[in-house]
């Protein structure tokens, strides 16, 4: 039997054998960075279809659960960020193609970061998909450190990503390439990061999932010199109903 895969407007997570139509959608997950700070997950949203496409619009707000401590600089805050975000996807029979705009207020850090991407992938009839996605994100350093430090960051984010989902499991691999250009620096920010997903796909609505992020590899900070390896943790449910 032939089965049939649309696109995801959560996140990178595909969730699949989900039909077109007018839903909610949302994701609640725990986060566990190796060196910063271990975030809780609550994103909440809508999506509707419309004469040409999907337009969709969700909230995410990310609290503080413990870990490393913030720095002197940092505002001690429950609510680490929240980002609001709003897309359009345009199908083509198996393919699709994905505008999103987000903002984000990190309130630990005094940031306002502004995201344009755009999406685009395909969902083969045999559960494997291709996606990739490109986005510029402009941040306003307010905290006098790192204004002082960095100034304003443009960074260009590029997505490639892979994967499979079965009748009860999925795998994907999202490779993640970032150039940061700060305005008080000469040298550019380069991180390369591996993002490794395996997830649920047969409990209807909810898609538990577990990733694993590899971090700064081949990485390389303002001054040219190497970064630090990093990793993150992150267990979570996407749904939509």
């Amino acid at each position: 039997m032939k089965k049939k895969f649309v696109v995801p407007a959560v996140s990178l997570a595909l969730m699949s054998q989900f039909a077109l139509a007018d839903a909610i959608r949302g994701e609640v997950a725990v986060e566990s960075n190796r060196t910063g700070p271990h975030l809780g997950i609550l994103k909440g949203g809508y999506e509707f279809a419309t004469d040409y496409g999907q337009f969709g619009f969700d909230v995410e707000a990310k609290s503080r659960l413990g870990g490393r401590p913030y720095g002197e600089n940092q505002h001690e805050s429950g609510l680490h960020e929240a980002t609001f975000a709003a897309d359009y996807t345009y199908k083509f029979g198996n393919a699709y193609i994905q505008p999103r705009v987000e903002y984000t207020r990190n309130v630990a850090n005094d940031a306002n970061t502004g995201k344009v991407a755009l999406k685009g992938g395909y969902n083969f009839d045999n559960g494997v998909f291709l996606a990739a996605r490109y986005r510029y994100e402009g941040t306003q350093n307010n905290n006098s450190l790192n204004q002082s430090e960095l100034g304003d960051v443009k960074t260009n984010r590029s997505d490639l990503t892979a994967g499979w989902a079965g009748d009860i499991v999925g795998i994907s691999f999202n490779y993640v390439n970032k150039d940061a250009n700060a305005e008080r620096k000469a040298n550019n920010l380069k991180l390369n990061e591996l993002e490794t997903k395996v997830f649920l796909t047969n409990l209807g609505s909810y898609q538990p999932y577990i990733q694993y992020t590899q971090k700064n590899f081949d990485s390389t900070n303002y001054n040219g010199t190497p970064l630090k390896d990093d990793s993150q943790i992150k267990l979570g449910v996407s749904m939509k109903f």
